[in-house]
């Protein structure tokens, strides 16, 4: 018997694909074992098998991908489970049932739990989403329901032949406070999402999953406030805004998303912050009270979890009994030592460590005493020249680099910030690239360092209004929390200011700055005169024609 390869490091949204898409999901085996004996029954009737079939999650998903290969060459898809066990012939049922594998949970195994936990959270997703249509009374329920269903398919995936990654990805958002979609890029190179849609597109999944997993879809924070301001009938809301509004709410993706994002968030307990801005969203959407709202959540996801019962596993309704604990340790959703190490010898998908910088700087700060921080310029002429530039509607720039060639130079050598980096925002391709650096050795990360700002973080923060922050000793770790890992690990520990640049509405560069090798800790005045710097850099920005 030839032993098979191992499984190279994968990072990207690509290399996962390619891995993933061969792959095949197991049934649950008595749900199996029911599905081929209503098969041999030749007493069974269509209704007994849309019931079993919408039991199962899994099932469901082979059966709408068998569906959905009947309808490529009508260019047509499937809208429901009904739908798509309808199109089916027997025939193709009981090939499907001798293709298809199944799994028995071991009681043992946390990987084998939350791959039924995660099946689970998709159910849950399915019953919300179709509950938000019905009330809303728009037409789509069942279409809705299955696409929320199906939404969720890359976690089971991931649970499943990714387990390392998922338990490293469970550490860094129970244990560290990261951001679901940060940590995700930090350790998969995309967003399970993105993933998600990739995946949908190569299995041909229905045109509302693919629709629903697009990133461009998703509603943002302006696009959620004015949904808000249509709840609360905010008479300052325009006729166009209104408009924008009404359409977003009537979007068949629109439900699909919120009962995911409810499922997902609400899987690790119902009282966090997240899951309680979820709930005014929600409210929002329904134009219900929140206590209200909320009654009903609890509802649906009792009724969930009644269709669904796997042993040994908990179910998402279970955090409806569960009281916000103080204790940082998580009660569900880690993989204990000996598993993992066991998971770590089979051919499973390796961790890659990030990469880490030369310990040249760190070493010097650790061997010499610390110095104090600077509170003066290095030379008060040249950026108070440098700020005249910047702020006089008298000086004229013909294009962005000239500004951001004074505003450097102001920096580096009036200020005398002795490091420096300039990252270039591109909105097109929603992601920031360093472009330019000063003080920096030579093969320093940040000197090729490429972060996307399609992920929740502070460097999407920054990018979407004009804002500057010091990150030292006393807010790093709070801070971190909300940064690339791709970004801090290529750091050596002392503070660093960052601030965005505006050219009117768009953002143009992010600056970063430290005062290293020399200094690890930087003063007030240097923050503050490079704000004001930064401040003056975009308000140049803002005479260019």
């Amino acid at each position: 018997m030839t032993q098979s390869q191992p499984t190279p490091h994968l990072y990207g949204l690509e290399a996962w694909a390619d891995y993933l898409e061969p792959k095949a999901l197991p049934v649950r085996a008595s749900i199996l074992v029911r599905f081929r004996r209503l098969l041999a029954n030749e007493r069974s009737t269509l209704q007994q098998l849309t019931r079993l079939v919408s039991s199962d999650p899994v099932l469901s998903l082979h059966v709408t991908r068998m569906a959905q290969q009947l309808h490529q060459g009508k260019h047509t898809s499937v809208t429901s489970l009904q739908h798509a066990v309808s199109c089916i012939g027997l025939e193709r049922f009981k090939q499907l049932a001798e293709q298809l594998t199944s799994l028995k949970v071991n009681p043992a195994s946390m990987q084998q739990k939350m791959y039924f936990r995660a099946i689970a959270d998709s159910l849950h997703a399915s019953f919300q989403s179709a509950e938000l249509c019905r009330q809303r009374g728009l037409p789509f329920v069942e279409e809705v329901r299955l696409a929320s269903l199906l939404y969720g398919f890359i976690h089971w995936l991931a649970w499943l032949y990714a387990p390392l990654h998922k338990q490293h990805y469970q550490e860094r958002v129970l244990l560290q406070g990261v951001d679901v979609a940060l940590a995700e890029q930090d350790i998969f190179g995309c967003t399970l999402q993105a993933l998600g849609a990739e995946l949908a597109q190569r299995w041909d999944l229905p045109e509302l999953t693919r629709e629903a997993l697009n990133h461009a879809t998703s509603p943002n924070r302006n696009d959620l406030n004015l949904l808000h301001r249509r709840a609360v009938q905010d008479p300052s809301l325009g006729q166009l805004e209104r408009r924008n509004v009404n359409q977003l709410t009537q979007q068949r993706f629109f439900p699909v998303k919120l009962g995911n994002w409810l499922a997902l968030t609400t899987t690790r307990g119902w009282h966090s912050d997240k899951a309680l801005h979820l709930f005014d969203i929600l409210a929002d959407y329904l134009r219900q009270t929140p206590d209200r709202l909320v009654a009903l959540l609890h509802q649906h996801c009792a009724e969930a979890a009644r269709c669904y019962h796997v042993a040994g596993t908990l179910s998402p309704a279970a955090e409806l009994i569960m009281l916000p604990s103080t204790s940082p340790e998580p009660l569900t959703g880690l993989i204990a030592g000996k598993e993992l190490k066991r998971l770590s010898e089979n051919n499973y998908p390796p961790l890659q460590a990030p990469e880490t910088p030369a310990p040249t700087v760190a070493d010097t700060l650790q061997a010499q005493p610390e110095i104090e921080p600077v509170l003066q310029y290095q030379d008060s002429s040249r950026y108070e020249q440098s700020l005249a530039r910047l702020t006089d509607p008298q000086y004229e720039f013909s294009k962005p680099t000239q500004v951001l060639q004074v505003l450097l130079q102001g920096l580096h050598q009036g200020l005398g910030l002795q490091r420096l980096a300039l990252l270039l925002v591109n909105r097109p391709q929603q992601q920031v690239q360093s472009a330019h650096s000063l003080g920096l050795p030579a093969g320093h990360p940040l000197k090729k360092i490429k972060l996307s700002l399609e992920v929740p973080s502070l460097f999407r923060r920054l990018s979407e209004k004009p804002a500057g922050i010091w990150l030292d000793g006393h807010n790093r770790n709070k801070l971190g929390a909300m940064l690339p890992e791709t970004f801090t690990t290529g750091l050596e520990g002392g503070d660093y200011l960052l601030m965005s640049v505006f050219q009117r509405d768009n953002p143009i560069a992010l600056i970063y700055a430290d005062d290293l090798p020399d200094r690890s800790r930087l003063s007030q005045f240097q923050f503050d005169q490079f704000r004001q710097l930064c401040a003056a850099a975009t308000q140049a920005l803002r005479r260019l024609q």
